[in-house]
Order: structure tokens, then sequence, then C-alpha cells
């Protein structure tokens, strides 16, 4: 049986319910949606006993408050420098129980943008299409397909608390990677042949400046305007990660909710397992793009899994 877990009070900036990435639906036009950040999302999960994909609350919000309905057990990580229950402050790093009437307040003044709330057992809600991830654009998952509001009620399961209290391993919380400025690696896209070698020189050379157009769609760069020799180009498959180039030369980085097709150039890819530190960077931060081949990627992200894994089968808890 599902409980009401938690009445939302203030939602702040783009908050939504997201798990696991929707697989499958791009024919239909469908982003994959999920976490922007896995990273911090598993962190946060694993601090309450989740499976890594259970359904959680991923917000742009710098402040974010509710109130609890039933008992339960929540983690946070991500962009979040305070918390405080019933005013008072307590450990970032680990888990804690929460009673009926406890006020929560989250507040992030960290360099990142993202922070992740779980808790026990998860969020309750329908599986759309393989996911109960959210994506505003075509109204799935979630919430009613919607983006979280003040006074919505969150539901979860009644078996959530966890028999044991869990504190992320000292050096590794999700923070650690934040930074007012990124570098992250790039793979070399399918139409870098439209670009001369002195414009993907500058593209490796520039540290671009992250405008205020950033959304779960795309990440829009500023500063040093990138221009490829053609723009007559069709429709072609682009992915979370793409790095397009439209006609005003201000880069794009498509993001988990990002279209499945685009015209524009596609100059590269962020490489996987740095997608959580651009995701992580907030407006007005810079990044930098480092050149890398696939191999290089993959190995990188496959280490990045393992810690991932090993945390999961590690015996952390007290």
């Amino acid at each position: 049986m599902d409980l009401p877990l938690i009445r939302i009070i203030n939602s702040g900036n783009l908050s939504t319910l997201q798990a696991i990435c929707r697989f499958g639906f791009s024919d239909f036009g469908i982003p994959k949606s999920g976490f922007q950040d896995r990273i911090s999302a598993h962190l946060a999960n694993w601090l309450v006993g989740n499976k890594r994909f259970n359904t959680l609350i991923e917000s742009y919000a710098n402040y974010f408050e509710f109130e609890v309905i039933n008992d339960c057990s929540m983690g946070v990580q991500g962009a979040c420098s305070e918390i405080r229950i019933n005013g008072q402050s307590v450990s970032l790093d680990q888990a804690h129980h929460l009673r009926v009437n406890d006020r929560i307040q989250l507040f992030n003044n960290t360099y990142g943008a993202i922070l992740y709330l779980a808790v026990a057992g998860g969020f309750t809600v329908t599986e759309v299409l393989g996911s109960t991830s959210t994506d505003t654009a075509n109204g799935l998952g979630g919430l009613n397909g919607l983006p979280l509001a003040s006074q919505d009620i969150l539901k979860g399961s009644k078996f959530n608390m966890p028999r044991r209290m869990r504190s992320i391993p000292e050096g590794l919380s999700s923070r650690g990677y934040f930074s007012k400025n990124a570098t992250v690696h790039v793979i070399s896209g399918p139409e870098a042949y439209l670009f001369t070698k002195e414009v993907i020189d500058n593209f490796y050379s520039y540290a671009f400046l992250l405008s205020a157009e950033i959304s779960r769609v795309g990440y829009r760069l500023t500063g040093h305007p990138i221009h490829a020799d053609s723009y007559n180009i069709p429709s072609k498959t682009v992915l979370p990660g793409t790095i397009q180039i439209p006609p005003s030369g201000d880069p794009i980085i498509l993001m988990a909710d990002g279209p499945v097709t685009g015209g524009y150039p596609r100059m590269g890819v962020v490489a996987r397992v740095d997608q959580p530190i651009l995701a992580q960077l907030r407006s007005g931060g810079r990044v930098r793009f480092l050149a890398c081949l696939p191999e290089e990627a993959r190995l990188r992200e496959a280490n990045q899994r393992q810690w991932i894994e090993e945390l999961y089968h590690k015996k952390t808890e007290r």
C-alpha cells in the first residue's frame, strides 16, 4: 500500500521526478529523460538503501521546502549546501529519519546546479513507456507529466524505513566535482569536417560561458561564436551530450530531455562520464573542452561505474 509521504511547500525551479532513462522510443520523438547527474542521484538513493534507479526528486532549486505527512527516511545529494529539519542544521552526507509534521528545508549555495532528494523505497508514480521519469515536453511520467509545484503530495511505499542509517564514505560526496568552471571531454562529431582546423582549434582553446538559457532540454554557451562552413545538412540523430552549432555560432549542448533529431552540425559529443560534471555547471560558469577518443571515454566510464557498483555492494552501514 502506498502512503502520502511529503507535501511540497516550495518547489523552487524546475523540480521533477526522475528515474531510469526511457529507452527505445526515439523513433517516436520521445527523449530519454532520466537523471541529469546520475552520480548524485545514485548516491542519494544509496543513502536510503534504494536501488540506483529508484524514483527521486531532481531540482534546480536554490531553495526547496517540504513537510512530512508520514514517517520516512531521506537522502540528499548533489547541489545542497545545507539541510535543516525543523530549523536545525543536520549532516549533508547521511540519511535522516523524518517524522510526521517535520519541516525540511534544503538550501543550495554551492557551485553545483542540481540537488537530488530520495526517500527510502522511492516515490511511487506510474511507469510510462518503461520509466517513471518526467518528460514535461510530452507530458509523460512523474506527477502527471508536469514539474513539481507547491502543495503537490508525493506518495511512497509503507516500507520506507531502512534498517540502518547510511553515511557517504569520506571523499565520495558528489559535491567533490562541483566547480565554477569545468573541463569536459568531447568525442569528435559526425559533422566535424564542416569546420576548419582553425575553428576546431579555437573550439578546444576557448572557455565558453554558460548562459542563462539552461534547462533539461539543453545548455547554451556564449562568448566565442563557432561557425561551420555549411549548415545545409539533413536532420540527424542526436543524443544527450551532443554539441550542435547553430548559425548564431553559440554552441548548444543537448541534455536529458533534448530532441532526438537535429539539423545543426554536430561538432562533438560530451563523453557520458563527464555529463554529470556538465549538468552541475551553473549559469555564469565557464566550460572548456578536451578532445578524446571513444575508447578513452569508455574506459573512464567503466571506472566510474565500477566504484558506484562497489559502493552499492560494500557494507558501509552503521
